[in-house]
C-alpha cells in the first residue's frame, strides 16, 4: 500500500499522485463520469503501489461503474477518453514534481509506471465490462424477440409481449419464407459440418440485419426459418419496391452471406394475418422446391389458380422476381453462389 516504504521518495510521490486523483472537479464536462473514472483511477492506484502487481480479477468498483454506464447508453468511448485525459493530468502532476529536487529520478520512474499500470487495469476492466454487459442484453432482446415471432405467428399474446418487451408492432408486415440449402462443407459432413452451419447462419443473420433494421423479427435455423418485416400502410398499399424489405437484391446478400443460392417466398398483409400468411408462404415454398424450381425470390398475391412457367402452381398466382445474380467473369467454387 502507498506508505510502506518510507523514506524512499517514492511512496510520498505515490501517495501524492494518489491525492491528485481524487480531486474533485478536474474536468467540468461529463462531470459523473469523470469523477468517478478518477475515483477508480486512484483506488487501483492505491491498491497496485507499491509494487504494481497486477490484480486477481477486475476492481469491482470499475466494473460496476461500467455496467451502470452501458445501460445508461453511456459511450464507452467518453470512459475511455476521460481516463486518458487523467492520466495525461497525472503526469503533467509528475512532471510539475519532478522540479522539486527532493524527488529522486528514481520515484519518478516508479510513479509513471504506477500511473501507466493503473491506466490499463481500469480501461482493460472497463472495456471487459461494458462488452458482457452489451452481450447480456443482445441475448435479452433475442430471446424478447423470439418470443414476439412466436406470439405473431401464432396469433396469441402480442399485445400483452409488446407491452413487456418493449418491441412495437406494426400494422402490417411482409411475411418471408427462406429456404437455405447446406454449404459445400455442411455437404461434407464429419464434425465441422455443424459448426459450419452455424457459421453460416450468423452470416445469414449479420447480412440481413442491416438492411431490414432491428425492427425486423426472425425465426432462423441454418436451413432458413421465417422473417418478418414491419411495414408501413403506405409501402402496402402502393405494393411496389420499398426500401427495407425482401428483394431480389435483398436475398442476393442472403446468397453472398450464405454461399449458397437461396429461395424465398414473401406475402404481406396485416399483423392478425400474419398465422395464415406465414402458413402460406412456407407450403408454397415447399412446393417450388418439391417441383424444382430455381432458387430466387418469388412473391404471393392472392388470386385463383394459374400456370406459371408451363407448370401449375396452386391456388395463387406465384410471381418469380430475378434471381440473385453473382459477379461475373470470375471462377466460383462448389457451394457458392452463381455456381454451376
Amino acid at each position: 500500500m502507498v506508505g510502506s516504504k518510507a523514506g524512499s521518495g517514492r511512496t510520498t510521490l505515490e501517495a501524492e499522485l494518489v491525492a491528485h486523483l481524487r480531486r474533485p472537479d478536474r474536468f467540468a464536462e461529463a462531470a459523473d463520469v469523470a469523477a468517478t473514472v478518477r475515483h477508480c483511477l486512484a483506488d487501483t492506484a492505491q491498491d497496485l503501489a507499491p509494487e504494481s502487481v497486477a490484480p486477481a480479477a477486475a476492481p469491482p468498483m470499475v466494473v460496476a461503474a461500467a455496467v451502470r454506464w452501458a445501460r445508461e447508453g453511456v459511450a464507452l468511448e467518453t470512459v475511455l477518453t476521460v481516463c486518458h485525459r487523467s492520466a495525461r493530468d497525472g503526469l503533467e502532476f509528475l512532471a510539475a514534481r519532478m522540479s522539486d529536487a527532493a524527488i529522486r529520478a528514481e520515484a519518478m520512474v516508479d510513479a509513471a509506471r504506477l500511473l501507466v499500470r493503473v491506466v490499463e487495469v481500469v480501461t482493460t476492466a472497463a472495456a471487459a465490462a461494458y462488452l458482457d454487459e452489451h452481450r447480456i442484453v443482445a441475448r435479452e432482446h433475442q430471446t424478447s424477440a423470439q418470443t414476439m415471432v412466436a406470439a405473431l405467428l401464432s396469433g396469441h399474446g402480442v399485445s400483452v409481449l409488446a407491452k413487456r418487451s418493449g418491441i412495437r408492432v406494426a400494422s402490417a408486415y411482409q411475411v418471408v419464407a427462406l429456404a437455405i440449402p447446406p454449404h459445400a462443407e455442411e455437404r461434407a459432413g464429419g464434425p465441422g459440418a455443424v459448426s459450419a452451419a452455424r457459421r453460416k447462419l450468423r452470416r445469414v443473420q449479420a447480412a440481413l440485419g442491416t438492411p431490414l433494421g432491428s425492427r425486423s423479427l426472425s425465426l432462423l435455423r441454418a436451413d432458413g426459418g421465417t422473417v418478418l418485416i414491419p411495414l408501413e400502410s403506405a409501402q402496402v398499399v402502393a405494393g411496389g419496391p420499398a426500401a427495407g424489405v425482401m428483394s431480389a437484391e435483398m436475398l442476393q446478400l442472403v446468397a453472398e452471406a450464405a454461399e449458397v443460392r437461396p429461395m424465398a417466398t414473401v406475402a404481406t398483409g396485416a399483423t392478425d394475418e400474419i398465422p395464415e400468411l406465414a402458413g402460406r408462404t412456407h407450403e408454397v415454398l415447399d412446393r417450388l422446391r418439391a417441383t424444382g424450381r430455381p432458387p430466387g425470390l418469388y412473391r404471393i398475391t392472392d388470386g385463383s389458380m394459374v400456370e406459371e412457367d408451363g407448370a401449375v402452381v396452386g391456388a395463387m398466382s406465384v410471381h418469380r422476381l430475378p434471381r440473385p445474380v453473382v459477379g461475373t467473369g470470375r471462377r466460383t467454387r462448389p457451394g457458392k453462389p452463381g455456381a454451376a
